[in-house]
């Protein structure tokens, strides 16, 4: 029958080992009733990156055997009753379970909630019988499938870690990539596969290593150890990737805050000319330019030029989120015009006309910075004034749920401010400091806003940690609030505290930002200059 061939089929897909020939792979799909490759979609998050994510799908071919073409019969919906009269008997192995999810990938059934809930319910009961191959296989369909169930998977963490040790590289790249996806970060299980991983690494393809870094990127579990040379072995086999790979691999690495530049440049170009490639899905080109613009790389203009024509042919297909994230990452890049932006914000606002909640506050946000990166590009008023208010409450939040250290390194960026502009003594410097914060007509919150003179303003902006690269540059949050405070007729100064940090004392760090304010704003040298002066004269608080 039908559903016995199709569970005969899900049963061989994902071993490791030679790819299917793609005649029988589409043979078996149009016995089925198959019309699309199910594949997973890749919500890019821009404005703070603190959004669940989800996995691009990796190539199917490269995780499948030869297979042979079966005689089908019956209709779909005779499949799932089978699947699921598979999965309720109490004699279902964990093969039996794993197979029944790659059935339901394959014929892409994620709608059907009841019937997955009983495969990860069934998966939890028969866990520790998975072996290699049925545990890999069921991490494939849940990613591909774009399901979890984080309790079932999360404890799949254990069988996950006792089978380390014989996973084949193609294995162990797809069991890291499901547990990344579905947010297991445990410690100590990812310290375990570091290991394997590095003792595998010469022999994994790129597209395995892609997802390795996918997988810890999307856990957020940093080893720098292993991201390290897993950006060389991406550098080295970056030509052999796709879009979709690569893709991924930038993603993972901007997730990670790794910005090796050999490794984004082999990638970049690896994807630069496949860009134009009728069969690239939007979603990863999407994930593309969202990775490159978290991370703070900048393409050439080229490189931009093929992101922004790409974006713009798949707007139509895209999510309203994934137009979002598209639309900032352009902006961020400086890729963006005004007819790719267009296109994407153009599906954004369309959907938040039909259904404001259609995006969460983080996106609605980042629209808000996406439309202000490219003016050029018109968004309808009140889809902007929307997201404008869903920007201020996002920043409201953030400062709300700042971390004690960011706390502390604001006030002491907005105390060195106040000196530097000329404040000396105790009441003088609180007085500037107050007046700091200024919030602007279109609604954007600025904790240091000075006046350099009559018709030049900037915005003297703390730049955490968490927003700095590897390398201790500012990532892509950073640059987009530079280019919206710009928006708003400021000159945005941004002080990485990595910077800040090596200074000592408060006449220091107020030089530091006389030097910075002066680089940002040349024509106010002067004036800067005599405050610097007046900064090295000797002053006593006692006085």
């Amino acid at each position: 029958m039908r559903s016995q061939a199709a569970l005969r089929l899900a049963g061989r897909l994902l071993s490791a080992g030679a790819a299917a020939p793609s005649g029988v792979i589409a043979a078996e799909k149009a016995a089925l009733g198959i019309t699309a490759d199910a594949t997973r979609a890749l919500p890019v998050t821009s404005l703070a990156a603190t959004q669940a994510t989800r996995s691009i799908s990796s190539s199917f071919a490269s995780q499948a055997q030869a297979l042979t073409e079966v005689p089908v019969e019956g209709d779909v919906e005779s499949l799932l009753k089978e699947i699921d009269r598979v999965v309720s008997a109490e004699t279902a192995s964990a093969k039996d379970v794993a197979d029944a999810a790659v059935s339901l990938a394959y014929l892409q059934a994620k709608g059907n909630r009841r019937l997955w809930g009983k495969v990860f319910e069934r998966a939890q009961a028969t866990k520790a019988s998975f072996d290699a191959a049925s545990l890999t296989n069921f991490f494939w369909a849940a990613s591909t499938a774009g399901v979890g169930h984080f309790k079932t998977l999360a404890e799949l963490a254990g069988p996950a870690a006792a089978l380390l040790p014989s996973l084949t590289p193609t294995q162990l790249s797809v069991v890291v990539e499901g547990l990344g996806r579905a947010g297991v970060n445990d410690a100590e299980l990812f310290g375990k596969v570091a290991d394997v991983v590095a003792s595998k690494l010469g022999g994994m393809s790129g597209a395995e290593v892609a997802r390795v870094v996918y997988g810890f990127g999307a856990a957020g579990v940093q080893d720098g150890t292993l991201t390290k040379a897993a950006a060389k072995a991406l550098s080295e086999r970056a030509g052999e990737l796709g879009v979709r790979e690569a893709a991924q691999a930038v993603w993972g690495l901007a997730r990670l805050r790794r910005a090796d530049k050999p490794a984004l440049d082999a990638l970049v170009r690896a994807a630069k000319g496949k860009l134009a490639g009728g069969d690239v899905a939007g979603v990863d080109v999407a994930g593309l330019a969202w990775g490159l613009a978290f991370i703070g790389y900048k393409p050439d203009a080229d490189t931009g030029r093929a992101l922004a024509s790409a974006l713009k042919g798949a707007a139509a297909e895209l999510t309203p989120g994934h137009a979002v994230d598209a639309a900032w990452a352009l902006g961020v890049l400086g890729a963006g015009d005004k007819d790719s932006v267009g296109a994407l914000l153009g599906v954004a606002a369309a959907a938040v006309d039909a259904a404001p909640d259609c995006l969460d506050p983080y996106q609605a946000a980042a629209l808000f910075e996406a439309a202000a990166l490219t003016p050029e590009a018109k968004v309808p008023e009140q889809v902007v004034a929307f997201a404008g208010r869903m920007h201020a409450l996002v920043e409201e939040g953030g400062r709300a749920k700042a971390s004690g250290a960011l706390a502390c390194f604001r006030e002491d960026v907005a105390n060195a401010a106040a000196r530097a502009m000329g404040a000396r003594y105790r009441p003088e410097v609180a007085k500037a400091v107050a007046g700091f914060p200024v919030t602007t007509p279109a609604g954007v919150h600025i904790d240091i806003g000075v006046a350099v003179d009559a018709g030049t303003k900037v915005a003297i902006e703390a730049v955490g940690a968490h927003y700095l690269s590897s390398a201790g540059t500012p990532l892509g949050p950073a640059l987009s609030r530079a280019g919206l405070l710009a928006s708003q007729g400021y000159k945005p100064v941004l002080i990485p505290f990595s910077e800040w940090a090596g200074l000592a004392g408060e006449k220091a760090k107020a030089a530091y930002l006389l030097t910075k304010v002066k680089a940002a704003v040349p024509s106010a040298s002067s004036k800067l200059s005599d405050l610097q002066r007046k900064l090295d004269e000797p002053f006593d608080a006692y006085a």
